[in-house]
């Protein structure tokens, strides 16, 4: 998705492009961060006209309490079909909320992989004793790396197993419940009902100007790159580019910096007290408490069921 401002051809992406951008030599890099951009500054306007569905017509507080109770209770889960479950319905709840699958895919995938990396050592005999499932590497009898003896048969366990489809089933819930507070819920009605639940006011506030000022600096970011791809003329050295991209984000630092203390006046000629005026919000209704109760209902379910069976 891209912005309607800018032609098409400054968006397209490195190695997908035309013939016009493969003809473009100069300014690779710096065409591929403005397609970066301009594709973040895309979801951050399309993110605010989402469509309705019974997940954003719920109460941002019933929402953030059953989340943190469903999280909360995915910790306590030990066994692979009750984390599998939860998995399963976080998917379920995300989908039927009127969230694409491709959206949660790219959340969820790098996630994935950055817990697969994490956990991935925990498979050998060495971290994880139990039954081998599978020999990778015969040492010598006496081994050794470094003070650490090695055992003769480098092998992948069977707990070790367990222990990284558990650890990886956790996260991916976990993660997945995560997005669906955030994607189910606009970023302003977040804030307030953090806010109302208790949330210390110098961090509201610091999300809220963050937040509120995204866009503006995703436009700032897309003119400086925009700038430097509409004077190039011949391809640089690599070395003069990542300068470029230095002195760049400089200058959008100073940008930053000038615009915050700017806000910071307007805000205090304005009566700023330093509290965050948060909007009304209405009294919860039966289907906030029944949500929330599912939510409960369900993870207590789940804990029993992991427990006895």
């Amino acid at each position: 998705m891209t912005s309607p401002s800018l032609p098409e051809w400054y968006f397209a992406e490195p190695g997908r492009a035309g013939e016009a951008v493969r003809s473009r030599k100069p300014g690779k890099a710096v065409r591929r961060g403005l397609f970066r951009i301009a594709e973040a500054l895309a979801l951050e306007l399309s993110s605010r006209g989402k469509e309705e569905s019974w997940l954003s017509r719920l109460d941002p507080r019933a929402k953030i309490a059953a989340v943190v109770m469903l999280i909360f209770g995915a910790t306590f889960l030990r066994g692979l079909w009750t984390l599998a479950a939860l998995l399963a319905g976080s998917f379920i709840l995300i989908l039927s909320g009127g969230i694409s699958a491709r959206r949660l895919l790219r959340v969820l995938v790098p996630a994935f992989l950055f817990s697969l990396a994490i956990i991935l050592p925990s498979v050998l005999n060495v971290i994880t004793p139990g039954s081998a499932v599978a020999s990778l590497w015969h040492f010598a009898p006496g081994a050794k790396l470094g003070p650490w003896h090695l055992p003769e048969t480098l092998a992948i366990t069977q707990s070790g197993l367990f222990v990284a489809l558990r650890f990886l089933l956790r996260t991916s819930s976990c993660v997945s419940l995560s997005f669906l507070l955030i994607a189910g819920t606009g970023s302003a009605a977040l804030l307030n009902g953090l806010r109302r639940l208790g949330m210390p006011r110098a961090f509201g506030m610091t999300l809220t100007m963050a937040e509120r000022y995204l866009e503006v600096l995703l436009r700032a970011a897309a003119e400086i790159h925009l700038a430097k791809l509409s004077r190039s003329i011949a391809s640089v050295p690599l070395g003069r580019e990542q300068r470029w991209v230095a002195a760049g984000i400089g200058i959008l630092f100073r940008r930053t910096k000038a615009l915050a203390r700017e806000v910071e006046e307007a805000m205090l000629s304005r009566g700023y007290d330093g509290d965050l005026q948060v909007g009304g919000a209405g009294r919860m209704r039966l289907a906030d408490f029944i949500w929330m109760g599912a939510s409960l209902g369900l993870m207590a379910l789940l804990i029993w069921f992991d427990r006895f069976f």
